[in-house]
């Protein structure tokens, strides 16, 4: 047993207090729920590679050995996350020519990061239909796909979602956790950084130190709090659940899709899949099964029959 699942199992005490405060009814015994996880901008061409070099060891074994396959996945035109979630989360055809774009009708741009704009965009374009997410929670996604508890979710970025005082309350041991946890990991990063420098100064200080801070930032902090939060879902029996994962998109913007800096974002990703992977398999306290899906950008993974 890792600490990750000392420190869940601890969380799921606390959690049944929390339940015991009344925080919510609990959903129907044996409904089926629902995980997605997306790597986001990952193309299928560098799946496939990162999985034939051994980048992605956990989802390589998942396919060999446990009936799972890689099939193609059509996300729209244009291929950005903004229409590919919409589209996920509401099976509706995206009227999303871009990540920023001019809007004729509002006379005026759209920029999903902006306070308000997609909020505004789901609102007019998913009027009257029920998102997958209902009742659960999103992870850096653009919208919110029904769901009630969002967290740097682009639809309510300045105001995350929950159920209140006692949902951050419920959460105080995953938190404090990823904080122990991120600080370490930052802490061997830059001792790494440092020794780069020693040996390479001028190649390092030609690098600049804005991929450090990406890689800290996202690969580290965003990513364990991430994982960690999207466990604690699972074992709280939430519905349904979408985390997005950002840090290979950041890095293959900056560097390049198949640059050594993005490809190496994938084995922390493929770590946090293999986290993720024995919780979706327990019975949670609500006793529910979980459907599992693993989605990129243009790939997904599913379980042959």
């Amino acid at each position: 047993m890792s600490l990750d699942d000392l420190v869940l199992g601890l969380q799921r005490l606390v959690d049944r207090v929390i339940r015991r405060a009344r925080r919510g009814r609990a959903p129907a015994a044996g409904r089926r729920r629902l995980l997605v996880v997306q790597i986001d901008g990952l193309s299928r061409d560098v799946l496939e590679r990162a999985l034939a070099d051994g980048r992605m060891p956990f989802v390589r074994r998942l396919i060999e050995r446990g009936g799972w396959r890689v099939h193609p996945m059509f996300v729209g035109l244009p291929s950005s996350t903004a229409a590919f979630q919409l589209a996920a989360m509401y099976g509706v055809r995206p009227d999303i020519p871009g990540f920023h774009y001019h809007q004729k009708r509002r006379r005026e741009d759209v920029y999903f990061p902006r306070a308000g704009d997609a909020a505004h965009v789901e609102r007019e374009q998913a009027a009257g239909r029920r998102g997958i997410l209902e009742g659960g929670a999103s992870y850096g996604c653009v919208f919110t796909g029904g769901a009630v508890d969002n967290l740097f979710t682009f639809a309510n970025l300045k105001r995350p979602s929950g159920t209140g005082l006692l949902a951050a309350l419920s959460a105080v041991v995953v938190l404090a956790w990823v904080i122990v946890k991120s600080t370490v990991i930052t802490a061997v990063e830059l001792a790494r950084a440092a020794l780069r420098l020693l040996a390479d100064p001028v190649g390092e200080w030609a690098r600049g130190w804005k991929w450090l801070a990406i890689k800290v930032g996202l690969s580290v902090w965003v990513r364990e709090l991430f994982t960690l939060a999207v466990s604690r879902d699972l074992y709280a029996g939430a519905p349904a659940v979408y985390v997005n994962f950002l840090d290979y998109d950041v890095m293959a913007h900056a560097y390049g899709p198949r640059h050594r800096r993005a490809i190496r974002t994938l084995r922390r990703l493929d770590d946090s899949i293999r986290q993720l992977w024995p919780i979706t398999g327990r019975r949670s306290p609500r006793h529910s099964r979980t459907s599992r899906a693993a989605a990129a950008s243009s790939a997904c993974c599913s379980r042959t029959s």
